[in-house]
């Protein structure tokens, strides 16, 4: 069969864990009669832009693009109606919902010709119900704009959040290279090329789609859907829909049920990989070893091959399969964990176990699977890295091929963390919720903080720390412990917003600047899930809360919207008694503090270091790394968006430095000497780097020596 690798899309888009019925507080209280700031919408002017910005006064056209981009930034828009009275009808239904925010379509950034599809309507036990909607631009999604539309027990509008795009505009799909003949005549010559006779293309079928080739990315690409008969004598489908660029390019092929069904569009099909009715359920029960040596009892579903006796890790009811990663990664291929004598590795084991549990305790608050949407999940063992190396982590990969997939190491004992696999399933549901997830800066720092709290929370409630260790990774041993909720700085990670440890946004994303330190200052969001534990509410309670947070948020929520948000859903989900305990621990965390404060934090010191080009900088290719002597946590460190200064906020004590700089020229790698700075081999080398000692209250500033002369 023609087919496409994932082994691109997985190492590049993990969220990674390292680097990288529900019950409630009681009813729901009356909203809080905060009204926010209304400001103008965007102006006429902006429509000029998006129609013609080649007039001929180059001024003038700089000047349309400037007020356009000011729009597509969000300022002078309304994002949120959180306890505003912003329309009277009553909203029973999706249509009613769409009402109630073109009531405020101009508004949010919204005109006439904005276009919003429902994706879901996800009702609580309180009374609440969040209407999930999509914007589209034609027929295609618009990736990462959508609008939440939250209505009460009396069907009453109470809030409203927004990510929605002004003015968006696509390119025509009549204006692509190849038509819908010249399209089904690429796939009449490939059928051709493969030797198939006597299938044609399904006449009248054919038409456009967008196809997401990078799961948590803008990536995407334009095709043509053309239908033909299956020809494949082991695939029990009735059609192939084959996709063909709109350059006219032959792309893959996929069975599906029936032409313009919902993996058509998607271009994706679990069946192409594995099919569980295959295969008789089955029970296994053994032994697994633990990290510690001991061994633990399990009982898990199997799949069991009635001709071979093969035995597979796998579950048909829930639909969740192991397989194994690097198969997966190269080319696509599920190659199911399986065993002749039913025997397996414990840490697979463990992983497949504590999954299952995870899974069943979502289901018993409502929510199937990871997405709540019925797809499978594909648990990909023995993780390895971009040079097919083991790499020790867990990630949620995203989704591929139909399957949710996620990824395990063999080298760290994740499995025995229930935290571990609640955060990686937790990525899923809260891209769901969502909508999708602009995982840079808050938004992914946000998005790994809901993970660390799910995932603590689940732990409480089905494990074996019913108290709250208010840890993440603890159950594998000192191996796998990896962040602490209640005192962040244990392991590099700020109180508040900058405070020491604390990353500054960025431009553009990469693995050296952590995509704007999301694994970094997620512990902002974790510190607020303990001072309520602190306040007494309870683990049950919280789940209920978090999840009323996770319907409200949209792909552009952040940490300034989440300070506006979080005490009004705490009202909602009936848990009044704890909204002031929510707004103090917001407060402490200084979530709507966004610019760097003159002082120093309290007993901290300071490394400073100038970029010496601010595209250099926005362009994420300047990055600062300080490794400490002893005490306190390695840190890392680059200039604002729009800025050229680096400030590290540190511990006091001794440190050596290293620097990161990418330009046009590739990238170099610099360490700080007592002559200034010199070429380095790798972050290890540190031969020659000089002990730099900052002391509390102490600003260090280091000097571009022998940078700007490499430059």
């Amino acid at each position: 069969m023609n087919g496409t690798g994932a082994k691109a899309l997985l190492s590049a888009f993990a969220l990674a864990l390292t680097l990288g019925g529900m019950s409630g507080c009681g009813a729901p209280q009356p909203m809080e009669e905060t009204q926010t700031e209304t400001q103008e919408a965007v102006g006429a002017v902006l429509g000029d832009v998006a129609e013609d910005t080649n007039e001929a006064d180059a001024e003038a056209a700089a000047e349309l693009q400037e007020a356009y981009d000011k729009a597509l930034s969000g300022e002078g828009i309304v994002s949120t109606f959180i306890g505003e009275p912003f329309y009277d009808g009553e909203v029973k239904d999706e249509e009613d919902a769409l009402k109630a925010i073109q009531s405020v379509m101009d508004r949010i950034g919204g005109d006439d010709s904005t276009v919003l599809e429902c994706f879901a309507e996800q009702p609580t036990e309180t009374g609440t119900t969040y209407y999930s909607f999509i914007q589209q631009a034609g027929d295609v999604k618009v990736h990462g704009a959508s609008v939440k539309l939250i209505t009460d027990k009396d069907n009453k509008a109470i809030g409203l959040v927004s990510s929605i795009m002004p003015n968006i505009k696509i390119e025509s799909l009549e204006s692509w290279a190849t038509t819908q003949e010249e399209a089904e005549e690429v796939v009449r010559r490939q059928l051709a090329d493969d030797g198939v006779k006597g299938v044609d293309v399904i006449p009248d079928a054919s038409h456009q789609t967008l196809l997401a080739l990078e799961s948590g990315s803008d990536l995407q690409q334009y095709a043509w859907v053309v239908y033909t008969q299956n020809y494949y004598e082991d695939v029990d489908m009735g059609y192939l829909a084959h996709y063909v660029s709109e350059d006219g390019a032959y792309l893959y092929n996929i069975p599906v049920l029936e032409p313009w069904d919902v993996e058509s569009y998607n271009g994706e099909s679990t069946y192409l990989s594995f099919d569980f009715d295959q295969y008789e359920q089955a029970e296994w029960t053994g032994d697994a070893i633990l990290h510690d040596g001991t061994t633990k009892q399990l009982t898990l579903p199997v799949l069991r091959n009635p001709d071979t006796g093969e035995t597979v890790l796998g579950d048909a009811e829930r639909k969740v399969l192991c397989g194994d990663y690097a198969s997966f990664d190269s080319d696509g291929e599920v190659v199911p964990v399986s065993s002749n004598d039913a025997s397996f590795e414990s840490i697979d084991l463990l992983v497949y176990d504590t999954y299952l549990r995870v899974w069943d305790f979502y289901k018993s608050i409502g929510w199937t699977g990871p997405d709540d949407l019925g797809s499978p999940s594909l648990l990909l063992m023995n993780y390895l890295n971009e040079n097919g190396q083991q790499e020790k982590n867990a990630v949620y990969t995203g989704r591929y091929g139909g399957w949710q997939t996620f990824a395990f190491t063999r080298l760290a004992s994740y499995g025995e963390c229930i935290d571990v696999i609640g955060h990686e399933f937790t990525h899923c549901v809260t891209g769901t919720t969502m909508t999708t997830n602009l995982y840079k800066n808050d938004m992914g720092a946000i998005n790994e903080g809901m993970s660390d709290v799910m995932g603590n929370l689940v732990e409480m409630l089905i494990g074996n720390n019913p108290d709250g260790a208010w840890t993440i990774g603890e159950g594998g041993g000192e191996d796998t412990l990896i962040r602490s909720m209640s005192d962040p700085h244990t392991h590099g990670q700020p109180e508040y917003a900058w405070d020491v440890y604390y990353a500054p946004s960025v431009a553009v994303g990469n693995d050296n600047n952590d995509q704007g330190g999301v694994h970094t200052n997620s512990s902002l969001l974790n510190r607020v899930s303990y001072k309520l534990g602190e306040a007494g509410m309870t683990p049950e309670d919280q789940v209920y809360f978090w999840m009323n947070v996770a319907l409200a948020m949209t792909p552009n929520t952040d940490y300034p919207q989440m300070a506006e948000l979080m005490p009004w859903c705490m009202a909602q989900a009936g848990c009044q008694q704890y909204v002031d305990a929510v707004k103090k621990a917001i407060d402490e965390a200084k979530f709507t503090v966004t610019e760097p404060p003159a002082e120093l934090p309290e007993g901290a010191g300071a490394i400073t270091v100038e970029c010496p080009d601010v595209e250099i900088s926005d362009a994420g290719g300047f990055i600062l790394f300080l490794f400490p002597q002893e005490g306190a946590a390695d840190t890392s460190a680059w200039p604002p968006v729009g800025s050229t200064l680096t400030r590290a906020v540190v511990q006091p004590g001794a440190y050596t430095a290293f620097l990161v700089i990418e330009n046009s020229d590739g990238m170099n790698l610099f360490t700080y000497t007592a002559e200034g700075w010199a070429e380095a081999e790798g972050i290890n080398d540190r031969e020659n780097s000089a002990i730099i000692n900052v002391g509390a209250g102490e600003s260090v500033q280091l000097d571009l020596k022998g940078v700007l002369d490499k430059e």
